[in-house]
């Protein structure tokens, strides 16, 4: 069993301005260095992908701040909990910077333990700091993208992934340096290397990193599905790359892997439907597991929607008995995978509260709607998530993102499916194992702002297999998918007018 402590007493941190708290959407990253632990945030995530589509939209009350405020955060909590939270860094006017994505500790080129942070926003950076007070930008004009969502470290150097979200490149960027204050960035996967071989290289944007069996493995965000690629050596280089699993897993509408983890002797990788539309049109996410001889297992996924023919190995059977998300189309995401002691953990993204949002949103822009797809349409649709909204709450459904455990990585139970207890906690960001060997979640609140939690692990629980767990659901809880499935007729023609009014962040 599981104790949680909230860590943070003001969602957002900021208990001398709330408006600004509450702007303090994600949990991005957390790290540590010292006595304290670091959380970077994600500034009006919703918000800011809605205005850069429509800048003349008109935003539902529930995301609106009273006074916008883009720029990214550093907090930091003395683990002992004898000092309150405090801001470590703002990002600069017009420096672009409105999330923290991802912070590792590492060292210094002399050695030194250091904090680097990678942004999101106009341009990706990257942050160091030797105290977790002063923070300042490598140099990055070698680096292309926007965004990073993972950094790790092999034999000294640091190894950065980027993707470029604001074109869509499927260009795989990889860069690496002994330290980017003093040594110069170098990108592994130069696509305009006269010597670049694309069949030796990932394709696709390089969402995640981990090190499993000695090796770089690299999960890829692509229009024919996700992939899953393999440096043959321990130090990856370019040309020098083994493909493991492509065509997301067997079902082409898995082209995003926004996680990925290595629990004993498998590494798992998620597969993700494209969002927006997998927010507008929920569809849960599936889970794949690779053993160190390059085989791989349906873990979470059901029947395919898009069914594909993987290059290497073939989709069969969750080997968990879980059809995709759970068993829940709202779980969108598997938001995290991470070991902790002996045990996989898994959070996710729960879309259920953005039913509401997308309401909202309809309705906050019905004439331009009707303008565009038409009175009787619009009508059509706006009932549709009416009737959605009214179902999740008739049924008492567990508003929030889910924590699953697994002992094996077969047989999966859930730790909580409430948002620990808080309904807008829609996702499970980030799940970080202290020094101390403590779990910490970061959470994802763009109606109240991110949460810290520390988990205890009391004792260990026996592991429920998923019938039992499945059986707890009432049967009215398939009338869900039921009434998006009824109009999807409707719903999946006019998604692309939809969507352009729905944040696709990730």
């Amino acid at each position: 069993m599981y104790k949680f402590k909230k860590l943070n007493s003001v969602d957002g941190f900021d208990y001398r301005n709330l408006d600004n708290a509450r702007q303090n959407n994600y949990a991005w990253s957390i790290s540590e260095l010292n006595d304290y632990i670091y959380v970077g945030t994600g500034r009006n995530i919703p918000l800011t992908i809605l205005q850069s589509i429509y800048p003349d939209i008109n935003i539902p009350e529930i995301i609106r701040p009273i006074s916008q405020d883009n720029l990214a955060e550093i907090w930091r909590y003395k683990k002992d909990g004898t000092k309150k939270w405090q801001c470590v860094y703002k990002a600069e006017p017009n420096s672009g910077i409105t999330g923290i994505r991802f912070m590792i500790k590492a060292k210094s080129a002399d050695s030194t333990p250091c904090l680097y942070a990678s942004t999101y926003g106009v341009q990706v950076k990257v942050l160091k700091s030797y105290n977790g007070i002063d923070w300042f930008v490598m140099p990055y004009n070698a680096l292309k993208g926007n965004s990073s969502r993972y950094m790790i470290t092999i034999k000294g150097k640091l190894y950065l992934a980027v993707v470029d979200e604001t074109n869509f490149s499927e260009r795989p960027l990889i860069y690496r340096s002994r330290d980017p204050e003093y040594y110069p960035w170098q990108n592994i996967t130069d696509t305009s290397n006269p010597h670049f071989n694309p069949n030796k290289n990932p394709k696709g944007g390089v969402s995640n990193m981990a090190i499993f069996n000695n090796r770089l493995y690299v999960s890829t965000t692509h229009s024919s599905g996700v992939q899953v690629w393999r440096s043959n050596k321990e130090v990856p280089e370019m040309n020098d790359w083994t493909l493991i699993v492509d065509k997301g897993f067997g079902d082409a509408e898995n082209q995003y892997s926004l996680s990925i983890g290595v629990f004993n002797d498998h590494l798992y990788v998620s597969g993700t439907k494209p969002p927006p539309i997998s927010w507008a049109l929920p569809v849960g996410f599936d889970i794949i597991r690779i053993d160190k001889y390059d085989n791989w297992d349906l873990v979470i996924g059901g029947k395919p929607i898009t069914p594909s023919i993987p290059s290497r190995g073939h989709r069969g059977r969750s080997i968990s008995g879980y059809k995709s998300g759970f068993n829940n189309p709202f779980n969108v995401y598997a938001w995290q995978i991470q070991q902790y002691n002996d045990s996989l953990l898994i959070s996710t993204f729960d879309d259920s509260n953005n039913m509401q949002v997308i309401l909202d949103t309809l309705l906050a822009n019905k004439c331009h709607f009707e303008n565009k797809i038409g009175k009787r349409n619009t009508a059509i649709i706006i009932k549709t998530y009416k009737n959605i909204i009214s179902l999740l709450n008739k049924y008492h459904y567990p508003f929030g993102f889910d924590l699953y455990k697994s002992n094996d990585g077969r047989c999966f139970r859930s730790v909580f499916k409430n948002g620990l207890g808080y309904r807008t906690n829609y996702g499970g960001r980030i799940l970080y194992v202290g020094s101390n060997n403590e779990l910490l979640i970061g959470t994802s609140n763009p109606f109240r702002g991110c949460q810290v939690w520390k988990g205890y692990e009391k004792q260990n629980s026996h592991c429920i297999r998923y019938k039992n767990f499945y059986n707890l659901y009432p049967y009215e809880y398939q009338k869900l998918q039921r009434e998006i499935s009824k109009n999807f007729g409707i719903l999946k023609k006019y998604i692309p007018e939809i969507i352009k009014l729905l944040p696709n962040e990730t």
